[in-house]
């Protein structure tokens, strides 16, 4: 049953304020609000409950309201009322205030064609309603898509928190109200049509609104607008925040957004220029209308959606779309452009959501690209992974789910011809990458045809790896290349690369090991124009390439097959080897095999280089060597270490003896070699260590060669002037050295006293040059402390160096004889230089208090007891 229009007058006492509502007479043709018998309702009227209800919604939405205000509302008896205010038209601004109104029950004609916020300023209000036909006021376009989609964009941050918040009008029955502040009520109507346009069928129908409440505290509606003069507080937190959803366009706060996927999604389809539509009965999303899945079907459709649009969704929002796209993608009824439509926005979310996010929608696309792969693996032209942001656990997933399957077609492909294996490679290198099992035996059938260049199915095979074009397919074959072609085998990567199936190993030469590009270089060299041959092609292959820390020949595998390409079974020079030692280093010829091709060079090298010294230190523990070898090997490096360190001299000097008898004959070059190494050592040793541990008498009757690299040794310390001025200051380290390589031994060679005259020429007698009288003083005061005989002997050394003519008595010294007749040792009676016999004894020296005693006869002078740590007459203290 429907009630037709009724009309009120509510007009306001302007003393009290009060409101009294007063029914208006019916026009002609319609029934009263008071018609039919007293507490019933009449034949085509209302009970007076209903009038009751109706006349206490208008007097709480339309008081105080402006011209045209209209309010949808439910009552409590069921139905809908739909009043529209107005005033008179001479006096806009009086109390007095009409309004019109229809209550239409639940289930009546009327709201399945029109929307109620439709009758916004419809002239047919001002009209009488017919006796027959529509009871509603007929709409007049205000509200059209255009118009919308125009006001959507205009307000398009504002329209997803409005929609998120008609949503939960329905989510819960306790839900807040939206209070909607604008200046002038035509856009609050906009707003409300834009709700009604975003919900569902029967959802729209059942909102409630008022354009325009002066008080919207006593308001009923769901949603209010207000004005800026409204009685409403909307800077009140507690109004804001807590009591109403406030959507204010008149620059106030406004609540807090809580996000809705759903209401994001409505927004972006507005945006778009097209407003949701319902979906089919009997789907799951009619059952839910707010589910997010229609809508992204719809954005999907309509080729609107966009990856970096979505990214901007808030809460669980993007979740849930992502989830719904993905259960499109694997909808086997969605056709290409769709499914095309979805890659695009799965690879645009891939630049700004991480894989997890993701990982639903590219899981689903990747399947179904899999599943058709499999059908059509010799056809495949392309990886079917590619441009989808898979993340490891998505990736994971996709092996465990196809792997098997691909794995098993690539290996029954395998026993077929190598032209048919491009597809079912591809797909097992796309899931496995390089670790798959049925990758690795593909990679070792490809190598084996590969390096038979003349056979019939080689050409097929760099048509196989051309096809698939997979990086790590390609490192891969020129690794397994690499291992099958090293040393004596690299004839066959050199028959490869003359072959035409060569210049797909030079095209990738970029990403071969280094052995592989060793070759192709080799075969470069060797050829026209420049054609290099031994040690030549040896250093040209084994310079450094552009911008790598070393050369490829200290790579063992790479240095063998170096050694193959230039020398194969033959020899280099016996010359060329320091060459080759130096550039390669020791330890990777012994780890590349070659060890053996340089022990002839080793016993006799014709010329010691350092080479041949790091070459022994690397080999001389190695179980193949001979005795000679090994005692060979051992020598230099027992010589090398304590030319490095002076450790143990007396223990050297026996071990030395030895190796040397047992590696003889030893190479002459070699020997020397060893010698000066000894020198070295030698001449590190303190003047205590040289005496004590008896290396003086073991360099007083060597080899005159042996001497003479010690002379030098220790001579090539005291050319650098700072040193020299270092040992100036130091005239007790002057007087130890004067003792000590004056000293008379038991036994002495012939050259030995002349080795030593030369080497107090060359070393302390250019420190004399530096010191002053003091410091002389002290020289003299140091030796007097042994004996006078030591002092007499310093004076006249240092006598017969400045060219005699004056007296040699130091100032402050004692003198125990005239200038000119002391009896100091190895100096007196024709003794100085000593030919074995040995020195002459002197007269016994009185004790003299306060002194040392005197030595006894045969008894060896007192050494200092003391040096500074690390003492070396050739690195003297500082």
């Amino acid at each position: 049953m429907v009630i037709r229009r009724l009309s009120y007058l509510l007009d306001r006492e302007p003393d009290t304020g009060s409101v009294r509502l007063q029914p208006l007479r019916p026009p002609e043709g319609t029934l009263s609000a008071g018609s039919g018998s007293e507490g019933g309702a009449s034949e085509g009227g209302a009970s007076e409950d209903l009038l009751a209800q109706v006349e206490q919604v208008i007097a709480l939405t339309h008081r105080r309201t402006p011209d045209g205000a209209l309010s949808c509302s439910r009552l409590p008896a069921g139905g809908s009322l739909l009043c529209n205010g107005r005033t008179e038209g001479e006096h806009p601004d009086a109390q007095r205030q009409f309004v019109d109104a229809v209550h239409l029950p639940a289930g009546a004609a009327g709201f399945d064609r029109v929307w109620p916020i439709d009758t916004w300023r419809s002239r047919s209000w001002n009209s009488p309603a017919p006796a027959d036909g529509d009871l509603l006021p007929a709409p007049e376009g205000h509200f059209d898509r255009q118009s919308l989609v125009r006001f959507a964009r205009e307000h398009a941050a504002r329209v997803a928190p409005f929609l998120a918040d008609v949503r939960r009008l329905w989510a819960d029955p306790a839900g807040r109200q939206i209070v909607i502040a604008e200046q002038d009520p035509e856009t609050v109507a906009h707003w409300i049509a834009l709700a009604c346009a975003s919900l569902p069928e029967r959802r729209a129908r059942e909102l409630t609104f008022v354009t325009r409440a002066d008080e919207p505290r006593d308001a009923p509606q769901q949603i209010i607008g207000i004005g800026p003069d409204a009685s409403f507080d909307r800077h009140d937190p507690l109004l804001v925040e807590h009591l109403y959803r406030v959507h204010d366009g008149l620059g106030g706060p406004g609540s807090p957004y809580a996000p809705d996927s759903w209401a994001e999604l409505t927004a972006a389809l507005w945006q778009a220029g097209t407003p949701p539509t319902a979906s089919a009965a009997g789907t799951a999303e009619a059952d839910d209308p707010f589910a997010p899945a229609s809508l992204a079907r719809q954005l999907l459709g309509m080729g609107t959606a966009s990856g970096d649009g979505l990214t901007a969704l808030h809460g669980d929002s993007l979740p849930a779309v992502i989830d719904t796209l993905a259960s499109a993608a694997e909808d086997q009824t969605q056709g290409s452009p769709a499914i095309e439509e979805l890659t695009r926005v799965c690879q645009e979310l891939g630049k700004h959501c991480a894989e997890s996010v993701t990982d639903p929608l590219a899981l689903a696309l990747a399947r179904r690209r899999l599943a058709a792969a499999l059908d059509q693996d010799t056809k495949l032209r392309h990886d079917p992974l590619v441009g989808l942001p898979l993340g490891e656990s998505a990736q994971r997933s996709l092996r465990a789910e196809f792997g098997p399957r691909f794995d098993k077609g690539l290996a029954r492909r395998l026993r077929g011809p190598v032209s048919s294996w491009a597809g079912p490679l591809h797909l097992a290198l796309v899931l496995h990458g390089h670790q798959g099992p049925g990758v690795e035996d593909a990679v070792n059938k490809l190598v084996r045809v590969l390096l038979q260049p003349r056979g019939p199915e080689s050409a097929d095979a760099v048509a196989v790896l051309k096809s698939v074009g997979h990086q790590g397919l390609n490192r891969l074959v020129l690794a397994k290349i690499a291992v099958e072609t090293t040393g004596r085998r690299s004839h066959l990567l050199r028959e490869l690369l003359m072959s035409p199936q060569g210049e797909w190993v030079r095209s990738h030469s970029d990403v071969a090991p280094p052995s592989v590009r060793l070759v192709e270089l080799a075969v470069r060299w060797s050829g026209p124009p420049h054609h290099l041959r031994g040690i030549g092609l040896f250093t040209k292959l084994a310079e450094p390439a552009p911008g790598a820390a070393g050369s490829v020949a200290t790579d063992p595998p790479t240095l063998e097959t170096l050694w193959g390409l230039v020398w194969g079974a033959g020899q280099p020079e016996r010359g060329e080897f320091p060459h080759i030692v130096r550039v390669c280093g020791a330890e990777a010829i012994l780890a590349a095999g070659l060890g053996t091709r340089f022990l002839a060079w080793l016993t006799a090298p014709g010329r010691f280089d350092r080479e041949l010294v790091d070459f022994a230190h690397a080999i001389h523990r190695r179980a193949e060597l001979t005795g000679r070898e090994r005692a060979t090997a051992q020598l230099l490096v027992v010589a090398d270490n304590f030319a490095r360190t002076s450790g143990s001299p007396r223990d050297v000097v026996d071990r030395v003896g030895e190796l040397r008898r047992a590696g003889s004959p030893v190479d002459a070059p070699l020997w020397d070699g060893v010698q000066q190494m000894l020198a070295r050592g030698f001449a590190g040793l303190s003047p205590h260590d040289l005496y004590q541990s008896g290396a003086l008498s073991f360099l007083a009757n060597a080899e005159p060669s042996l001497q003479h690299h010690y002379r030098a040794a220790v001579q090539a310390e005291f050319r650098d002037d700072a040193k020299v001025s270092r040992m100036a200051t130091q005239p007790d380290v002057v007087a130890d050295l004067f003792f000590v390589w004056r000293k008379e031994l038991t036994r002495s060679s012939r050259e030995w006293h002349t080795t030593v005259e030369e080497l107090l020429r060359g070393t302390l007698g250019v420190v004399l040059g530096r010191m002053n009288d003091e410091q002389r003083s002290a020289v003299a005061t140091r030796l007097v402390g042994r004996s006078n005989n030591w002092l007499q002997s310093w004076l006249r050394w240092t006598n017969e160096l400045a060219g005699g003519g004056r007296d040699t008595q130091i100032p402050g010294a004692p003198a125990a004889y005239p200038p000119g007749q002391g009896h100091g040792q190895g100096h007196g009676h024709g003794q100085g230089h000593g030919h074995g016999n040995g020195p002459r004894p002197a007269p016994p020296t009185p004790h003299v208090p306060g002194q040392p005693p005197p030595q006894r006869p045969g008894e060896l002078p007192a050494v200092p007891p003391r040096y500074p740590p690390g003492y070396s007459p050739s690195h003297p203290p500082r």
